[in-house]
Protein backbone atom coordinates (compact mmCIF):
# COMPACT_ATOMS: atom_id res chain seq x y z
CA UNK A 1 0.00 0.00 0.00
CA UNK A 2 2.95 2.50 0.82
CA UNK A 3 4.75 1.36 -2.26
CA UNK A 4 1.76 1.80 -4.15
CA UNK A 5 1.11 5.57 -2.73
CA UNK A 6 4.43 6.76 -3.42
CA UNK A 7 4.46 5.88 -6.86
CA UNK A 8 1.28 7.67 -7.18
CA UNK A 9 2.14 10.70 -5.50
CA UNK A 10 5.13 11.72 -7.05
CA UNK A 11 4.17 10.38 -10.68
CA UNK A 12 1.55 13.31 -9.78
CA UNK A 13 3.86 15.45 -8.05
CA UNK A 14 5.91 15.92 -11.19
CA UNK A 15 2.88 17.52 -13.10
CA UNK A 16 1.24 20.00 -10.44
CA UNK A 17 2.32 22.26 -7.94
CA UNK A 18 -0.54 23.41 -6.12
CA UNK A 19 -0.92 21.51 -2.84
CA UNK A 20 -4.69 22.26 -0.92
CA UNK A 21 -6.04 21.05 2.14
CA UNK A 22 -10.07 20.13 1.60
CA UNK A 23 -12.51 18.81 4.49
CA UNK A 24 -15.44 16.59 4.55
CA UNK A 25 -17.13 19.17 6.55
CA UNK A 26 -16.30 22.63 7.14
CA UNK A 27 -18.50 23.28 10.11
CA UNK A 28 -17.42 20.76 12.76
CA UNK A 29 -18.82 19.41 15.91
CA UNK A 30 -16.84 18.36 19.20
CA UNK A 31 -18.30 14.84 18.92
CA UNK A 32 -17.49 13.22 15.44
CA UNK A 33 -13.85 13.19 13.72
CA UNK A 34 -13.42 15.74 11.65
CA UNK A 35 -11.74 14.43 8.64
CA UNK A 36 -9.50 16.90 5.42
CA UNK A 37 -7.88 15.86 2.54
CA UNK A 38 -4.25 16.56 1.42
CA UNK A 39 -5.06 17.27 -2.29
CA UNK A 40 -2.90 18.13 -5.14
CA UNK A 41 -3.78 19.44 -8.68
CA UNK A 42 -4.59 22.29 -10.82
CA UNK A 43 -7.53 24.14 -11.18
CA UNK A 44 -9.27 23.45 -7.65
CA UNK A 45 -9.52 19.83 -9.36
CA UNK A 46 -7.32 17.65 -7.58
CA UNK A 47 -6.64 13.87 -6.04
CA UNK A 48 -6.34 13.11 -2.18
CA UNK A 49 -3.55 11.82 -0.67
CA UNK A 50 -3.20 9.44 2.52
CA UNK A 51 -0.71 11.22 5.23
CA UNK A 52 2.64 10.67 4.80
CA UNK A 53 5.35 11.94 7.77
CA UNK A 54 7.91 12.59 5.85
CA UNK A 55 6.36 14.99 3.28
CA UNK A 56 5.16 17.25 6.69
CA UNK A 57 7.59 19.60 8.49
CA UNK A 58 4.58 21.32 10.51
CA UNK A 59 0.61 20.15 11.08
CA UNK A 60 -1.39 22.06 13.48
CA UNK A 61 -4.40 23.48 14.53
CA UNK A 62 -4.76 27.07 15.59
CA UNK A 63 -7.99 28.65 17.80
CA UNK A 64 -8.00 32.00 19.67
CA UNK A 65 -6.36 30.70 22.58
CA UNK A 66 -3.80 28.13 21.82
CA UNK A 67 -2.16 26.25 18.97
CA UNK A 68 -2.16 22.42 19.25
CA UNK A 69 0.62 20.19 17.40
CA UNK A 70 -0.62 17.51 15.43
CA UNK A 71 0.06 13.86 14.72
CA UNK A 72 -1.27 11.69 11.99
CA UNK A 73 -0.48 8.48 11.42
CA UNK A 74 0.91 7.03 8.23
CA UNK A 75 -1.12 6.07 5.47
CA UNK A 76 -4.31 7.71 7.03
CA UNK A 77 -6.89 8.19 4.49
CA UNK A 78 -8.70 11.34 4.68
CA UNK A 79 -5.29 12.84 5.42
CA UNK A 80 -5.83 14.25 8.64
CA UNK A 81 -7.96 13.20 11.00
CA UNK A 82 -8.70 14.89 14.33
CA UNK A 83 -11.42 15.71 17.29
CA UNK A 84 -11.76 18.93 17.77
CA UNK A 85 -12.45 19.95 21.96
CA UNK A 86 -12.58 23.73 21.63
CA UNK A 87 -15.60 25.66 20.39
CA UNK A 88 -15.86 28.24 18.00
CA UNK A 89 -13.09 29.21 14.50
CA UNK A 90 -10.05 27.66 13.86
CA UNK A 91 -7.32 27.20 11.06
CA UNK A 92 -5.78 23.98 10.34
CA UNK A 93 -1.77 24.68 9.16
CA UNK A 94 -0.04 22.91 6.88
CA UNK A 95 3.59 23.07 5.90
CA UNK A 96 5.46 20.75 3.48
CA UNK A 97 9.24 19.99 3.58
CA UNK A 98 11.22 20.87 0.27
CA UNK A 99 10.34 18.72 -2.50
CA UNK A 100 12.50 18.89 -5.73
CA UNK A 101 11.52 18.48 -9.66
CA UNK A 102 13.14 18.22 -13.01
CA UNK A 103 10.99 19.75 -15.94
CA UNK A 104 10.50 17.92 -18.93
CA UNK A 105 11.72 20.81 -20.97
CA UNK A 106 12.49 24.18 -21.47
CA UNK A 107 8.68 24.55 -22.79
CA UNK A 108 7.24 23.11 -19.77
CA UNK A 109 8.77 25.64 -17.91
CA UNK A 110 7.84 28.37 -19.38
CA UNK A 111 4.04 27.06 -19.90
CA UNK A 112 4.12 27.10 -16.10
CA UNK A 113 5.22 30.44 -16.01
CA UNK A 114 2.77 31.61 -18.56
CA UNK A 115 0.27 29.64 -16.06
CA UNK A 116 1.25 31.70 -12.96
CA UNK A 117 1.78 35.23 -14.66
CA UNK A 118 5.41 35.10 -14.02
CA UNK A 119 6.17 36.39 -17.55
CA UNK A 120 9.11 38.66 -16.27
CA UNK A 121 11.20 35.52 -15.30
CA UNK A 122 11.55 34.22 -19.44
CA UNK A 123 14.61 36.45 -19.49
CA UNK A 124 16.22 34.51 -17.19
CA UNK A 125 15.94 30.57 -18.79
CA UNK A 126 19.09 29.20 -19.65
CA UNK A 127 17.72 27.84 -23.41
CA UNK A 128 19.75 25.25 -23.05
CA UNK A 129 19.20 23.65 -19.96
CA UNK A 130 16.29 22.01 -18.57
CA UNK A 131 15.29 23.73 -15.38
CA UNK A 132 15.13 21.89 -11.95
CA UNK A 133 12.97 23.39 -9.27
CA UNK A 134 13.06 23.43 -5.17
CA UNK A 135 9.37 24.14 -3.53
CA UNK A 136 7.45 24.62 -0.61
CA UNK A 137 3.69 24.44 -0.06
CA UNK A 138 2.00 26.31 2.75
CA UNK A 139 -1.68 24.86 3.23
CA UNK A 140 -4.56 26.46 5.83
CA UNK A 141 -8.36 25.78 6.00
CA UNK A 142 -10.79 28.14 7.96
CA UNK A 143 -12.89 25.98 10.51
CA UNK A 144 -15.92 27.04 12.32
CA UNK A 145 -18.37 25.28 14.79
CA UNK A 146 -21.15 28.55 13.44
CA UNK A 147 -20.12 30.82 16.20
CA UNK A 148 -18.50 34.26 15.29
CA UNK A 149 -15.28 34.09 17.76
CA UNK A 150 -12.91 35.05 14.71
CA UNK A 151 -9.48 36.13 15.38
CA UNK A 152 -6.79 37.16 13.02
CA UNK A 153 -3.71 35.12 13.21
CA UNK A 154 0.37 36.03 13.50
CA UNK A 155 2.00 35.56 10.46
CA UNK A 156 4.38 32.58 10.89
CA UNK A 157 4.98 31.07 7.57
CA UNK A 158 7.21 31.32 5.20
CA UNK A 159 4.58 32.38 2.77
CA UNK A 160 1.03 32.48 4.03
CA UNK A 161 -2.53 33.82 3.75
CA UNK A 162 -3.54 35.77 6.71
CA UNK A 163 -7.67 35.59 7.02
CA UNK A 164 -8.91 39.79 8.20
CA UNK A 165 -12.83 38.80 8.80
CA UNK A 166 -14.72 35.35 8.96
CA UNK A 167 -16.50 34.04 5.59
CA UNK A 168 -18.69 32.14 8.22
CA UNK A 169 -20.18 35.07 9.30
CA UNK A 170 -23.25 35.83 7.01
CA UNK A 171 -22.94 39.51 7.89
CA UNK A 172 -19.38 39.42 5.87
CA UNK A 173 -20.72 39.90 1.82
CA UNK A 174 -16.56 39.72 1.27
CA UNK A 175 -14.01 38.06 2.09
CA UNK A 176 -10.47 40.20 3.77
CA UNK A 177 -7.38 38.23 3.31
CA UNK A 178 -3.42 39.49 3.45
CA UNK A 179 -0.73 37.70 1.98
CA UNK A 180 2.55 37.44 4.12
CA UNK A 181 6.17 36.76 3.00
CA UNK A 182 8.48 35.99 5.54
CA UNK A 183 6.00 37.55 8.16
CA UNK A 184 5.89 40.65 6.36
CA UNK A 185 3.10 42.32 4.03
CA UNK A 186 3.53 40.96 0.10
CA UNK A 187 1.95 43.78 -1.97
CA UNK A 188 0.97 43.97 -5.38
CA UNK A 189 0.72 40.18 -5.86
CA UNK A 190 -1.59 37.97 -8.05
CA UNK A 191 -3.29 35.62 -6.00
CA UNK A 192 -5.71 33.05 -8.05
CA UNK A 193 -9.25 32.57 -6.20
CA UNK A 194 -10.82 29.01 -7.56
CA UNK A 195 -14.67 28.75 -5.96
CA UNK A 196 -17.20 26.00 -6.82
CA UNK A 197 -20.72 24.58 -6.01
CA UNK A 198 -22.11 21.48 -6.93
CA UNK A 199 -21.42 22.06 -10.74
CA UNK A 200 -18.74 24.42 -11.88
CA UNK A 201 -15.62 25.73 -10.90
CA UNK A 202 -15.41 29.40 -11.76
CA UNK A 203 -11.56 31.32 -11.66
CA UNK A 204 -11.06 34.89 -10.94
CA UNK A 205 -6.97 37.06 -10.14
CA UNK A 206 -7.46 39.25 -7.50
CA UNK A 207 -4.31 41.74 -6.85
CA UNK A 208 -3.39 42.57 -3.11
CA UNK A 209 -2.85 46.15 -2.73
CA UNK A 210 0.78 47.38 -1.63
CA UNK A 211 0.33 46.54 2.10
CA UNK A 212 -0.65 42.91 0.89
CA UNK A 213 -4.46 43.38 0.85
CA UNK A 214 -6.98 41.60 -1.32
CA UNK A 215 -11.27 41.36 -1.10
CA UNK A 216 -12.92 39.54 -3.03
CA UNK A 217 -17.24 39.21 -3.12
CA UNK A 218 -18.65 35.61 -1.49
CA UNK A 219 -21.18 33.35 -2.67
CA UNK A 220 -23.33 31.15 -0.65
CA UNK A 221 -22.80 27.11 -0.82
CA UNK A 222 -19.73 27.83 -2.20
CA UNK A 223 -15.94 25.85 -1.55
CA UNK A 224 -13.25 28.39 -2.22
CA UNK A 225 -9.70 28.34 -2.70
CA UNK A 226 -6.84 31.08 -2.78
CA UNK A 227 -3.65 30.33 -4.22
CA UNK A 228 -0.65 32.48 -4.48
CA UNK A 229 3.11 31.21 -5.53
CA UNK A 230 6.23 33.14 -5.14
CA UNK A 231 9.40 32.13 -7.51
CA UNK A 232 12.81 33.27 -7.57
CA UNK A 233 15.67 32.28 -9.75
CA UNK A 234 18.41 30.64 -7.05
CA UNK A 235 21.58 32.58 -5.93
CA UNK A 236 24.84 30.71 -5.48
CA UNK A 237 24.14 29.90 -1.47
CA UNK A 238 20.48 29.02 -2.78
CA UNK A 239 22.37 26.26 -5.69
CA UNK A 240 24.76 24.81 -3.14
CA UNK A 241 21.97 24.19 -0.41
CA UNK A 242 18.75 23.40 -2.39
CA UNK A 243 20.75 21.88 -5.99
CA UNK A 244 18.18 23.61 -7.94
CA UNK A 245 18.42 26.50 -10.39
CA UNK A 246 14.67 28.35 -9.22
CA UNK A 247 13.20 28.09 -5.68
CA UNK A 248 9.11 29.15 -5.39
CA UNK A 249 6.76 29.07 -2.44
CA UNK A 250 3.50 28.55 -2.04
CA UNK A 251 0.19 29.42 -0.58
CA UNK A 252 -3.17 28.07 -0.48
CA UNK A 253 -6.06 28.89 1.59
CA UNK A 254 -9.72 26.86 1.20
CA UNK A 255 -13.02 27.95 3.42
CA UNK A 256 -16.65 27.12 1.95
CA UNK A 257 -19.01 29.94 2.44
Amino acid sequence: MLIFFLINFFSINLQAHELWLEAKNFNFNNQDTLEVDIKIGQGFKGTPFGYYEPLKKKLYLENKNKKIILNQRNGNFPAIQILVLDKGFHILNYETNSEKLKYESVEKFIEFLNEQNLISFKSSIKKNKIPTESYKRFAKILLSDGSNDFFIQEPKLDFEFIALNSPYDQNNFYFEFQLYKKTKPFGNWDVTVFSKDDENVFKEIVKTNPNGIGKLRLFDNRIYLLSAVDLRKADYIDKIKHKSDWLSYWASLVFKR
